[in-house]
């Protein structure tokens, strides 16, 4: 995605999925393991499986900054010759939380099923240290608990083990009975680092007893059978957005060329270079696309284009035309990327066929219109930018050998709360579904930006891109490349006014068509905040604003005024507004800070109550704060699991020169960045 349009992206991951895990996708769901009351031992969890334990639980970690921690399942060190220990690393700084937590219910079912732990008398789980004398509590929640997001401390790991944590493996033994946990309602276990430090364990085995002196048998590897061909994970792709720097030196190219070699990179989605040509409003759009709009569009430095084509074909490596804008998926907007379209079919038609384009990619995001917050406009707007992408390979198939493909998010397809539908439902072609889904059905291609920083648990890379894997294969559609995002967005200031109820800011929407179609209002992006109840609305402002950038910030504001809070209601509720944002950025994570800040009356609008925040990347979005081998080893685990799919595309990253940063940062410094940062 284009960094230029990064933190609305985040904003809209946020508002639909972003820092719960209980928003992921409605993935098929494993059926809970019933305790069986003749038996003295259940296993519930032994890392076998990416995502869900035997019980269908869940398992992540969880953090505040500067703590953090991050969980993986590694083959080695492991208790037998077979299988998997969950290797955990937590740094606890003065501040902050960090830790992680297992499930024994499915959260994302429609009504969880808690599972029923009375057969049992104690909870086990095996630990062992990377230096031995590592530090935690053991907290353990019940139904009650997790309706609280809590659970009740037991207390510290050398309470339940003499000696404490040493590198060799030990079981850890809990009682269950001696607890105020409701034993036929457990919901979970929890490992909270709780001493300032840096601590890596590793857990396996997690398990339920009867008898505590039975022994529970380490994993051992099983009959040997007919080994078929492991495939291998594709060559990974890259976003690369500074295309006319790139051209303007050959030096550049061979440095990207051999970066690529080194990193197995075989392909680049390369932002198309152009200019539009638009003297009047264009009649041409998807479902009207017998004008030819490729007169406006002029693809620009065409010479150097055809021979750095050449170039990444000599060295195997596929060269696809990236744009895209938010307001291209509106049909009055669908001239320019049909322009774009029609422009680079004729670059190729004059070209040689070492020096054509192998595709067209597009990243137009359609959440990151202010209509997307009213379901109505949504789904217009959805059903607009499928009628595009449906053109647009409809035009490549036919004039081509091209690829067409597009960037989606990964949490389109998960439920809407306040719709009860997927976040992007939209009816097409006479079948209603997440338009994820729709994409998959039509296209070459799609790049899912699945932007988490881990490739296990609830919230990782696997479980929000693991539905899409999976209806990609049953359909037999579209290569599914997960995207990766190595880019950091810097701290910006957003400037609101008091919002309006949900109910009442959507009507607005609806009866301000042209507003509700923008991402943009005077050159301030737009941005919005949930809080649960009102939406506000608000702008990116400088950090510190000059008279002449507090005028215009002004101006843009009383503009979203005059559309929106002619529907608002009175000072006092106003005030209740602010407080209720007030009390959400201070525990959420993507906000900072929050400063009172009215827009004055000017003679036309009224003083209006406002207020400042910071916008925050979470760590957890971005590699760019961890080391290159971290990054190795969790890129590495989300391809060792997706590359089961024949739909898998490969690894997509974002983007070419923060992902070279990482590769060339010292690992000390990412850790040091890391925990400066936190989640």
């Amino acid at each position: 995605m284009n960094p230029r349009c990064y933190l609305m992206f985040f904003c809209c991951v946020v508002m639909a999925a972003f820092l719960h895990a209980d928003d992921i996708a409605s993935f098929p769901r494993k059926q809970a393991l019933a305790a069986d009351p003749a038996s003295s031992l259940l296993v519930a969890d032994r890392f076998d499986q990416p995502v869900q334990n035997r019980l269908g639980g869940y398992r992540c970690t969880f953090q505040r900054s500067p703590s953090f921690a991050s969980a993986l399942r590694v083959s080695d060190p492991r208790r037998g010759d077979s299988g998997h220990s969950m290797r955990i690393k937590a740094t606890k700084a003065d501040a902050g939380f960090c830790g992680y937590w297992i499930h024994f219910f499915d959260m994302h079912a429609l009504k969880p099923t808690y599972f029923d732990a009375r057969a049992y008398t104690h909870l086990s789980f095996w630990v062992r240290g990377e230096r031995g004398g590592e530090s935690f509590n053991i907290r353990l929640s019940d139904e009650n608990w997790i309706a609280k997001e809590d659970s009740e401390l037991l207390g510290p790991v050398d309470q339940f083990l003499d000696g404490g944590v040493t590198q060799a493996w030990q079981e850890v033994i809990v009682p269950l009975r001696s607890t105020h946990i409701d034993c036929s309602h457990f919901a979970g276990l929890t490992l909270e680092f709780a001493t300032v430090g840096e601590f890596t364990v590793h857990v396996e085995d997690v398990a339920f007893k009867s008898n505590v002196d039975q022994m529970i048998p380490a994993s051992t590897a099983t009959k040997p059978q007919p080994q078929r061909p492991q495939p291998t994970a594709p060559p990974r792709t890259l976003w690369l957005w500074s295309t006319q720097t790139l051209l303007g030196s050959t030096q550049r190219w061979h440095e990207l060329f051999d970066f690529c070699k080194a990193h197995n990179v075989g392909q680049i989605w390369l932002q198309l270079p152009y200019k539009v040509e638009r003297t009047e409003p264009s009649k041409v759009s998807a479902t009207a696309p017998e004008a030819s709009p490729s007169d406006r569009i002029t693809v620009l430095m065409k010479p150097e284009l055809r021979s750095f084509i050449a170039k990444a074909h000599s060295q195997n490596i596929r060269i696809h035309a990236l744009d895209g804008a938010p307001e291209h998926c509106l049909t009055q907007n669908h001239d320019i990327p049909l322009g774009v379209v029609d422009a680079v079919l004729q670059f190729n038609s004059r070209a040689n066929e070492q020096e054509k384009f192998d595709g067209v990619h597009f990243d137009n995001e359609p959440y990151l219109l202010l209509g997307w917050h009213s379901p109505s406009r949504r789904e217009q707007i959805l059903r607009e930018y499928l009628e595009l992408n449906a053109e647009c390979q409809r035009r490549v198939r036919e004039g081509s050998n091209m690829q067409f493909g597009v960037d989606i998010p990964f949490w389109w397809q998960a439920t809407d709360k306040n719709t009860g539908e997927s976040n992007a439902a939209v009816e097409f072609n006479g079948v209603r579904k997440a338009a994820s889904f729709h994409c998959i059905d039509m296209l070459d291609n799609v790049g899912v930006m699945n932007y988490r920083d881990r490739a296990d648990g609830a919230d990782g890379i696997i479980a929000h891109g693991r539905a899409l894997m999976e209806y990609g294969q049953r359909q037999r559609g579209a290569s599914i490349f997960m995207g990766v995002e190595t880019f950091r967005e810097v701290d910006r200031p957003v400037w609101f006014l008091v919002g309006l109820p949900r109910e009442k800011f959507q009507r607005a929407l609806t009866l301000t068509p042209l507003l509700a179609d923008q991402s943009l209002i005077e050159g301030h992006r737009v941005r919005t905040m949930d809080d649960g109840e009102n939406i506000h609305v608000g702008i990116e402002i400088a950090h510190a604003l000059s008279d002449q950038q507090r005028a215009a910030a002004e101006r843009s504001l009383r503009l979203l005024a005059s559309q929106f809070y002619w529907l608002m209601d009175d000072a006092e509720k106003e005030k209740s507004r602010r407080a209720k944002a007030e009390s959400m950025i201070d525990s959420d994570a993507q906000w900072r800070t929050f400063a009172r800040r009215d827009l004055a009356e000017d003679g036309e609008t009224p003083r209006m109550r406002g207020f400042v925040t910071k916008s925050v990347m979470p760590s957890k979005v971005t590699f760019a704060d961890n080391s290159i081998v971290d990054f190795d080893e969790q890129t590495s685990a989300a391809e060792n699991y997706f590359r089961d799919f024949e739909c898998f595309g490969g690894l997509a990253i974002h983007f070419y020169e923060t992902y070279r940063s990482l590769c060339e940062t010292p690992s000390a410094d990412k850790v040091t960045a890391k925990t400066k940062t936190g989640n």
